[in-house]
């Protein structure tokens, strides 16, 4: 159904397009797909379906082992809500967490830079109540906006200004909604300069090195003007020793 228009956004294989997204997100969706086919991390539709259970043999299949815990304790929480939630989920990618979001019966928008994915995410999930959005959350609404719950799955840390993105989540935001992070890496300010030199030896390494201009490091400070709690943390030190497989990233959770 190409060619369709909702709100200024042109329809293309179960996505919908903003010109804005289009033009602005060109280089950073290019060095993005380059990175991940590098690193062998490029999926299919049929992988993407799998999802958060690879096969064996997947080269992530371990890492997905802890990426899972994370996930699910928020399909937990959201599970027991006695409503169905509107919910937006910024940087879905390929969109399979957001589609389990909407198996629970929650009302989910899916919103993400990366054409590409979305469109597999569209081709991966053709039944669901997903509605895929190729946008500039910064400066464009979804057009279901406000919200219940704004989620985001490993995708924070490609938002330079923290404090801008979380006040533009609360622009987005019911009164009394949550932000949900989980799955992004968080610093204390002395980690700060190793962890974007491990970054940049790993890009460098891939022949990259402009992927430094879209990921970015960010302290646990960005909260502190906003009333947050931790729904999981982990105790880093504490786990490797007894070698535990779980995420070593938290889940955070922000009522405004």
């Amino acid at each position: 159904m190409s060619g369709q228009t909702h709100n200024d956004l042109v329809l293309e294989d179960g996505v919908y397009i903003s010109d804005l997204c289009r033009s602005t997100f060109k280089h950073f969706e290019e060095t993005y797909l380059a990175l991940r086919s590098k690193e062998k991390r490029v999926l299919n539709v049929e992988q993407i379906k799998d999802l958060p259970f690879p096969k064996k043999g997947h080269p992530d299949f371990d890492l997905w082992k802890i990426r899972r815990h994370n996930i699910f304790r928020v399909l937990h929480y959201l599970r027991h809500k006695k409503t169905a939630y509107k919910i937006l989920d910024i940087g879905c990618g390929n969109g399979f967490f957001t589609n389990m979001m909407a198996q629970q019966g929650h009302l989910v928008t899916g919103v993400d830079v990366n054409i590409t994915e979305l469109k597999q995410a569209a081709a991966a999930f053709p039944d669901s109540t997903v509605h895929w959005l190729a946008l500039d959350i910064l400066r464009e609404s979804p057009p279901s906006a406000p919200y219940d719950c704004i989620t985001f799955c490993t995708s924070f840390q490609y938002f330079k200004d923290a404090e801008l993105l979380l006040n533009r989540c609360q622009q987005l935001l019911k009164p009394g909604g949550e932000i949900h992070i989980i799955d992004s890496p968080f610093y204390a300010p002395g980690q700060l300069e190793q962890a974007r030199e491990n970054s940049r030896k790993h890009f460098s390494e891939n022949g990259l090195e402009q992927m430094n201009q879209f990921y970015h490091h960010h302290t646990l400070d960005v909260f502190k003007p906003y009333h947050f709690r931790y729904g999981y943390r982990s105790k880093s030190i504490f786990k490797k020793l007894l070698r535990l497989k779980d995420s070593p990233f938290p889940w955070i959770t922000l009522s405004v």
